[in-house]
């Protein structure tokens, strides 16, 4: 399943994965997954959430509660990092899938989508808080939330929001093209993922999730290569290190369908 993510803030969020065929683990991940490891300069949320982090994590929630109740200006900043917060916390209660701690994972995301809901309240131009929230949306789809049903519908226009005031943005697109790809919309997720290439040649995660693609469609040398692309955009993050693994499951799932009588007569035609 291909990657997406929940923004480029949260440090951990839920994860769950499939197989395709027999061997190949694609997992879908909604997290921060960094792409270039270049110094940029950070902006106000990320100076924000820098100084909120350094905290020891007991004193976080509070210290972000008294912000959005004291700052003219921001609080739509801290209702997005306490988002971020009680998401990551859903993360951590859903460790092994029992019923009780779907529940209790659902719980928190729940209040996790009244935070984001805020945050654009406060700015309804909030791209991260809407790309955050459909990444979101898409996990409730799978609890036994009351308002799952739906849910994909909901992430799909926050992610259509998030692009109609950010258009080249790389996470909303490729949240939403990783959407389509889910629903098996291949045309429109290739689409997507493309726009995000045109725009930047190098993004690790659109070449990650455009060789999923290739590889639903057993196009496995295209799937190789745009996987080897992604490890080189992505050298030491997390989706060059997913893309090294899927590179050689699929060269051991080819290996495997080779049969072994196949096998023997070629050694033996190098052989002689």
């Amino acid at each position: 399943m291909s990657i997406r993510i929940a923004g480029e803030y949260p440090s951990s969020l839920p994860r769950r994965s499939r197989l395709l065929g027999a061997a190949l683990a694609l997992l879908a991940v909604a997290a921060w997954l960094g792409g270039c490891r270049e110094e940029i300069e950070l902006n106000d949320l990320q100076k924000m959430q820098q100084a909120f982090r350094a905290l020891p994590a007991e004193e976080q929630e509070p210290a972000l509660r008294r912000f959005a109740a004291e700052s003219e200006t921001q609080s739509h900043f801290a209702w997005f990092e306490l988002g971020n917060v009680f998401y990551n916390r859903a993360g951590a209660a859903n460790v092994n899938g029992s019923p009780e701690q779907v529940e209790a994972a659902a719980a928190l995301m729940d209040s996790a989508r009244i935070f984001f809901t805020r945050a654009i309240a406060g700015d309804s131009t909030f791209v991260e808080a809407h790309v955050n929230l459909g990444a979101l949306w898409e996990d409730l789809a799978l609890t036994p939330s009351s308002l799952a049903r739906g849910a994909r519908e909901q992430a799909q226009a926050c992610y259509q929001r998030a692009i109609e005031l950010r258009p080249d943005d790389e996470k909303a697109r490729c949240n939403l093209g990783a959407l389509y790809y889910q629903q098996r919309q291949h045309e429109s997720a290739l689409a997507e993922f493309n726009h995000v290439l045109e725009v930047n040649p190098k993004s690790a995660l659109a070449h990650y999730n455009l060789a999923i693609l290739f590889a639903d469609s057993r196009i496995y040398r295209e799937a190789m290569h745009e996987w080897e692309l992604a490890a080189k955009y992505d050298r030491d993050g997390d989706i060059g290190e997913r893309s090294r693994r899927n590179i050689q499951i699929i060269k051991d799932l080819l290996d495997s369908e080779i049969p072994d009588s196949v096998k023997g007569e070629a050694k033996a035609d190098q052989s002689g």
